[in-house]
């Protein structure tokens, strides 16, 4: 199985099961071998027959975020369909156009569910997108003080630090910032693993 294929499998796994995964992608190829799509043959059939298949299951009409990023970095080449297995093929990186409303929402919607999280807050010089739980607008203040303290100190990448009995991930990202609060218990090893791979879209930082 290519890194692709993967990678379509498990941005569908995020809205239903494994076996139904395999399912739709299956319909979607239809005759055609995946050994044949190239990245703009992959980001076609994304947008095209699977999009339609997942509908037909599925209320609406919006693909996962996942497959979203996954068809622009595939149209931004940053996605390729290496012959042998290379370091870039388990690459997690994740993706996020900074001028797009759609994915700064989805990657906040994404990160706001996970288990434990209060509240998620993505800063950029194209806007700002918040899931502040009981929290008020105090914090997003609170939030953009850390982050200019931290860059006018020098550069950083990810910052952590306990908060009124909660954890606080900050993660710089382009003139901007990242942020998720979680209760203290919370998976704190896998959220910094996940922040960490986070980066902002080239075509959207430019």
């Amino acid at each position: 199985m290519s890194d692709i294929e993967r990678r379509i499998l498990e941005g569908l796994e995020q809205v239903v099961s494994p076996l139904a995964a395999r399912s739709l992608l299956r319909r979607a190829l239809g005759p055609r071998g995946p050994e044949r799509l190239g990245p703009e043959g992959w980001a076609k059939l994304i947008e095209g027959p699977l999009q339609q298949e997942l509908a037909n299951v599925l209320p609406g009409n919006a693909l996962p975020p996942e497959l979203r990023r996954l068809v622009r970095e595939l149209r931004a080449g940053a996605v390729s369909r290496p012959a042998f297995p290379t370091l870039e093929a388990t690459d997690l990186t994740e993706y996020v156009d900074l001028r797009s409303e759609e994915d700064c929402r989805a990657l906040v919607q994404d990160l706001a569910r996970g288990e434990g999280v209060l509240a998620v807050v993505l800063d950029s010089a194209y806007g700002q997108e918040c899931r502040l739980g009981s929290f008020n607008t105090g914090l997003v203040a609170m939030l953009g003080t850390v982050h200019r303290l931290l860059a006018r100190k020098g550069d950083y990448r990810v910052f952590y630090t306990v908060f009124r009995e909660a954890q606080l991930v900050l993660r710089s990202l382009h003139h901007g910032y990242l942020a998720v609060l979680t209760r203290s218990e919370a998976n704190l090893g896998q959220l910094l693993f996940r922040m960490d791979k986070i980066e902002a879209l080239q075509a959207g930082v430019e």
